[in-house]
This record gives C-alpha cells, structure tokens and sequence, in this order.
C-alpha cells in the first residue's frame, strides 16, 4: 500500500499522539456543571413557591384555576425534564471517566446503514474479520459495554467484548452501547435509530451528546432522506461535530473467474451515480446550517468493497482512503480542541436548552394573565348589571320604608337592607366568573360612606291669637241707675224716678271700667322631615349603591387579582434573572 495513501494503519499511527496530548490536557467544567444546576434548582424553587401560593389563591371553581394548573403542569413537565437532563450529563460523565485520553467517536444512523461492518473495518480492517486476522493485527483493540437493551434480536451480554468485533447483518444487529478502543480513539457503536424497537433508537440517542466526533452513516440506497435530515439537524443543534458517509456505495456484479464460473463480484456504485448522491445530501445539509460543524465533505464509502479489494487502489475506490485522511486531519488538528469543547459544549446545549424552556414558560403564563384581563373585564360588566339592579331594589325597599315604617325608624332599617343586598350581589358577581373565595365573602360590607340620615323631627310655626278681657262698666251703671231712680221717685214721683235712673246709670257707668283685647303666640306643628329623609335615602342608598358595590367587591377581588399579578411579575422577573445568569456561564470558558 503507498504511503502517500491514508490508510487504517495510518490513522492508527496519527492518534497516538493525541493520547499523550489530550494526557496533559484533560477538560474539567465540573465547577461551572455545579454552578449550572444550582442556578436551575434555585429556580425551581423558587417557581414551585410561587406556584403553590397562585393555586392557594384561586378556588377550584374559578374557571383560571384550568390555566393556572396547565401552567403549573408545564412547569413540572420542564423541571422533570430538566432531571433527566442532569442524570444524563452524570452519566456521561461517568462514561466519559475512562476515555478522557482519546477522541471519543460516536457512530450514528439508522438500521443496517453500515455502521458495524465500517466499526469492523477501523478495528480490524476487515469487515467481519476471522480469529487469525485478528491475532495477526498490530494494533488490538480492546472491547466494552457502556449500556444494553432486553430487545429480542439484539446481540447478547457483552457479545462485542467476547468477540471481539461488532455482529454484523442481523436485522437488529446492534442493541447495546458498544465500542472499542486504541490509543488516541475511542469508538463507539450505537443501535439503530427508527429501531422496530424503540429501546434501541432511546438508548443511542441518550449517549451521543458525549461524543467528540460523530460519524453519520447513511445508507447510500436513499440518501438525505427527510428522517436523516431531522436526526442531523438534532446533533447539529446540540453543537455537535458531524462526519457524513454514504455507507454501502457498492453494487454487486456477476463475473466469471478463471475457472469460467460465475461469481458476485463487489464494485463500487458508477462515480456518476456518487456525484449525484453527494450534490444532493450536501444540498440538504446545507439548509440546516451550522455548516461549520459539519467535517470534511460527504463521503461514499464501502468497507465491503475495501474488505475485498485489499490494496492502495482498492482502499482508495472505496472511500476509505478519504475517511482515514479526514480522520488524520481531525486528530492533528482539531482533535485536542474538540476534545476539550465537547464537555462546555454539551453544557451550552443545556443552557441553551433550558433558556427556551423558560421563555416558553414566561409565554404560557401570558395566557394566565390573559385569563385573568378577561375575567377581571367580566366582573366589571357584571357589576354594572347588578348595580342597576340593586339600585332599582334599594329605591323600592326606601319608598317602603318610608310609607310604612315607624317615624325615625328608617336608617336602621335601611343599613341592614344594604348590607344584605351587597353581599347577596357581590356573591353573584363572583359567581359570574366562577369565583366562590369564602373568606373574601365573608368579609363584612363597608358602610362607613354611608351618609347619616338627619334625625326625624317635626316642623311647626308661631301663630298669633285674641283674648278679649272684661271690665266692670256696666255693672256699676246698673247699680247707679237703681239708686237715681228711687232718688226721684222720692223726689218727683214717677217721673222724677225715670230721670233720677237715667242720671244714676251715666254716673255709675262712668265710674266703672271698660272691657280689654289681649294678643298672645304658641307654636302649631304643620309638617315633618320625612320627605328630606326619603329624599337623602335615595341618593345615599339606593342611587349610591352600583358604586358602593363595585368598591365592595373589587376591594375582595384585588385581594385575587394582586395574587395572580404578584405571580406573573415574579415568574417574568425569575426568568429574566436565570436567562441573564445563564448567558452570563455560557461565555466563561473554562
């Protein structure tokens, strides 16, 4: 084999180095790990808090309850997730443990894309290699399993590591986490995504994020399929490092040997039909952007038709002899750097991860805040409706009060209507919006602005009057006529008698007094308040009322509605605060 030719052996010799570089410097971001999952729990915290007061504060009748409980569902579902993010980047951890002196290569892809036969090939250079090729090898590789399904199909316990090579053509030939190593390089197998079984594609999924480098293998009998296409834009967008291959770009080709018999003979696909195929997946690629993270170009390659064409020319045909180039250029180049960005890329995934989780929280709490703008506008509009009617009732119970109530008996009776007819209504105004708060009302109605009505009292006026007072005139005159007239008669017989009382009357009556007119005053009672009363009633009671009870029941419904606002603005200002914390570690390199 030339030795301007990439090769397995080649790339064997040029990850030696990076054994003893990636020694030196190994990558440690625990301490910004620790300070990443602090700032989560505390986040967690302090929004299980918030929501636990939030539920506390609005009854299980209130229709905002649905949203209030769907956020909170929301929440836990992100914080559940968050978990299993956690236990996942522990175990990484702990699978990374060992192979933090080599560049750990993840080989990705869906079911029989080839990535066995291509792990065989790197280990052994030979796609399903015998006991002797293997003990004639130079380099031997040793073997290990990382984590393994119960899928009927797969392969058995550890079966890579007895084998010491990968099974190679089952339908489910991969069901485990598996790999091997050699200095500078670890390689990993992983079960097929789109498995039959779902265990298989979970399990491979839950381990790549640990890789420095993956290798994509797609099947070159439909290449850039749209379910390729979202599984690389998934690594992508993990900040993953990505090598595309069109494994199988082969055909098989009847020939006669030397014998004159047929035989299947393996040749690579017409280099027409690879140019075509490579246009279009690099097309596809190029959509998902991130192009700075997709390495070297699309490759087709075939392990089978290097296994069977074991020369400089053969390697070169079947694309390996590209790979093994790449592969070189990676570990002298980028390896160490990838090596050490792996871990704090990982962690930036996660960080931005869980930024747009808690962006999608603040965006779903919108909707409880739109909830309650429409519920707060529904109270208002039934207020106004229960306050026209409470007045109309108020103006009723005054008009009665005042036609048949005892005088001065009034403002006892109307104070104790009002208090009734608020609470009755401003119940109803809750029940509008499915709201039944107890307590809120239970609370007493707040007549203090209520105005006292004036005190019952009478009008009257003073009224003028005669008392005409008698004197003793005519008495005396009597008395003086009587004794004129006997006088005369003694005198001058009759007629002298006549004119003797005559004389004696006017003497008499002169001596006595006249009769006197005397003016005298007393109060009359002419009327009564009752009017003004009935008239203050109305205004106080009864036109008074829609205010009195939309006071009364926003003063109960602010206790809610301060709740549910205090719960929103402390969630907005606990998402900003994590957002600002977490860009914040994303730019601190360790």
């Amino acid at each position: 084999m030339s030795a301007g030719i990439a090769s397995r052996e080649t790339l064997m010799e040029a990850l030696a180095p990076l054994q003893s570089e990636l020694q030196k410097r190994k990558d440690d971001i625990r301490v910004k790990e620790g300070e990443f999952d602090q700032l989560r729990a505390e986040f967690e915290r302090r929004l299980r808090e918030r929501g636990e007061a939030l539920l506390r504060n609005i009854d299980a009748r209130n229709p905002l309850i649905k949203d209030a409980e769907n956020l909170m569902r929301e929440i836990q579902d992100k914080f559940e997730e968050w978990e299993r993010q956690t236990q996942r980047r522990a175990e990484g951890a702990r699978f990374r443990e060992g192979f933090n002196d080599s560049m750990l290569v993840f080989v990705f892809g869906k079911v029989k894309s080839g990535k066995s036969s291509l792990g065989n090939y790197v280990a052994w250079g030979r796609v399903e290699p015998t006991e002797a090729q293997k003990r004639a090898s130079k380099i031997q590789p040793t073997y290990f399993t990382a984590a393994q399904t119960d899928v009927v199909g797969g392969d058995a316990e550890k079966e890579a590591e007895k084998k010491q090579a990968f099974r190679v053509g089952a339908t489910e030939a991969t069901s485990s986490i598996q790999g091997f190593r050699v200095p500078g390089l670890t390689w990993v197998d992983s079960p097929g995504l789109h498995s039959v079984n779902r265990k298989n594609g979970d399990l491979a999924k839950s381990y790549v994020d640990h890789a420095d480098l993956i290798v994509y293998a797609m099947s070159s009998q439909a290449p850039g399929r749209a379910s390729d296409m979202q599984e690389l834009e998934i690594l992508l967008s993990g900040r993953k490092k990505v090598m595309v291959l069109l494994t199988g770009s082969d055909a098989t080709e009847e020939d006669e040997d030397e014998n004159g018999e047929l035989v299947a003979a393996i040749v690579m696909k017409p280099a027409a039909d690879r140019k075509r195929q490579i246009e279009h997946v690099s097309a596809e690629l190029s959509k998902l952007g991130r192009q700075g993270d997709i390495l070297a170009e699309v490759l087709p390659i075939s392990a089978r038709y290097a296994d069977a064409h074991p020369t400089a020319q053969g390697l070169a045909e079947s694309g390996l002899a590209r790979f093994c180039e790449a592969m070189q250029s990676i570990c002298a180049g980028e390896g160490v750097r990838l090596k050490l960005d792996t871990p704090m890329n990982n962690l930036r995934a996660s960080i931005d991860k869980t930024a747009d989780d808690v962006e999608a929280i603040r965006d779903f709490s919108r909707k409880l805040m739109d909830g309650m703008r429409a519920q707060d506008l529904k109270l208002q509009q039934e207020l106004g409706r229960l306050g026209f009617e409470g007045q109309n009732r108020m103006r009723k119970l005054v008009r009665a009060q005042f036609e048949g109530a005892a005088r001065g008996d009034q403002e006892a009776a109307l104070r104790q209507a009002i208090q009734e007819l608020a609470l009755e209504m401003s119940g109803e105004a809750f029940e509008a919006i499915g709201e039944m708060q107890k307590k809120s009302l239970a609370a007493a109605f707040d007549g203090s602005r209520l105005a006292r009505l004036p005190e019952y009292r009478e009008i009257s006026e003073d009224r003028e009057y005669s008392v005409i007072k008698s004197g003793n005139k005519k008495k005396t005159g009597f008395w003086g006529a009587l004794a004129g007239g006997a006088l005369g008669f003694v005198l001058g017989g009759p007629g002298g008698a006549a004119l003797g009382a005559s004389l004696g009357g006017g003497v008499g009556g002169a001596a006595g007094d006249s009769a006197q007119e005397e003016r005298r005053k007393h109060s009359v009672v002419v009327g009564d308040n009752l009017h003004e009363r009935q008239r203050m009633a109305m205004a106080e009671y009864a036109d008074g009322f829609p205010e009195l009870l939309k006071e009364h029941v926003n003063r109960l419904y602010a206790q809610i509605r301060e709740a549910n606002q205090k719960y929103i603005s402390g969630l907005d200002e606990d998402v900003s605060g994590l957002k600002a914390k977490l860009a914040a570690l994303t730019k601190v390199t360790p």
